[in-house]
């Protein structure tokens, strides 16, 4: 295929109006069916009266992104006064995923709405984070695990009356830890089973991914980026990847929260979930090893009840 053109999910669709859309004919070439400026008809859509595969260019990848962001987040504010916890998940994910296949800036700065939404709305629906948290997928990815961490890590600054810019700067550095995470093998980061010392290191390596790929996004916060390399830092200077003892505020509480729910998730695919209280008990132990603050552990372990 050529690779200047892109399939679109059909459920997206309804989405563009902006981005033009194209078919591919029988000999390969393609040509345009949709023009900027318009959607396609809720009908045609309805009845499946277009070709079986639409193409957007490559070059339109970002611009296509945005418009779907724009459209999920109408859908997210729907779905949170509705009071639908299982929606609100779902969307988010979709969010994300959507996002992170091509995470770079004038992709990326999308999510900042995002999380705008989650904070100012879900003020308003203190009871939809713990309802979101208690939702299970069988598809364990960054993107589901971005989420979750969001949504304890906001949980965490209401916890602590964070001011809400400060709760939006939390969010979206939980949003946005991982991100180094699109550029490893999807095959090594879901094996079910022990990696190579090899493997390790390249997973190890997302940290300084991450960075790189927030470091050209047009963010005013440094602690996005920041987080994004230092949430497996550890106090005592064990972590990686550069073996910091003093490590960014925001990334010293989200490298505790991720680790809580790594522990706790039951969609990995390689083991079962720990009982919250057994999980608190071993993040604990590391606190009094020296590897995570203290006063965060407090604060977060009462967030959760």
């Amino acid at each position: 295929m050529d690779k200047e053109y892109i399939p679109v999910r059909n459920s997206h669709l309804h989405y563009y109006r902006a981005v033009p859309l194209y078919y591919q004919n029988k000999d390969h070439t393609f040509g345009l069916y949709k023009p900027p400026g318009k959607t396609l008809d809720d009908m045609r859509l309805e009845k499946a009266h277009h070709p079986r595969r639409l193409f957007i260019k490559h070059l339109d990848k970002i611009k296509s992104i945005n418009e779907v962001q724009r459209a999920f987040n109408r859908q997210l504010e729907d779905h949170i006064k509705s009071g639908d916890p299982e929606g609100v998940k779902n969307i988010l994910v979709d969010i994300v995923e959507e996002t992170f296949t091509e995470p770079r800036s004038g992709s990326v700065e999308g999510l900042s709405e995002t999380v705008n939404i989650i904070v100012s709305d879900c003020t308003n629906e203190s009871d939809i984070l713990n309802r979101i948290l208690g939702l299970s997928r069988n598809d364990y990815t960054s993107a589901l695990h971005s989420v979750n961490v969001m949504a304890l890590a906001i949980s965490y600054a209401a916890h602590t009356d964070m001011s809400l810019q400060d709760k939006k700067r939390l969010g979206l550095s939980a949003l946005l830890h991982d991100i180094g995470k699109t550029r490893i093998n999807a095959d090594i980061l879901s094996a079910p089973r022990k990696l190579s010392n090899e493997e390790f290191n390249r997973i190890k390596a997302h940290t300084t991914i991450g960075y790189n790929i927030l470091d050209t996004c047009r963010f005013p916060q440094a602690e996005i980026k920041l987080c994004a390399l230092q949430h497996h830092e550890k106090a005592d200077g064990s972590g990686y990847p550069r073996g910091l003892t003093r490590i960014n505020p925001v990334a010293e509480i989200i490298g505790l929260i991720d680790c809580y729910e790594a522990l706790t998730n039951d969609d990995r695919p390689y083991r079962n979930a720990m009982d919250p209280l057994k999980a608190l008990t071993i993040i604990k132990d590391d606190v009094v090893a020296g590897k995570f603050n203290r006063k965060i552990f407090e604060q977060f372990a009462y967030s959760l009840l």
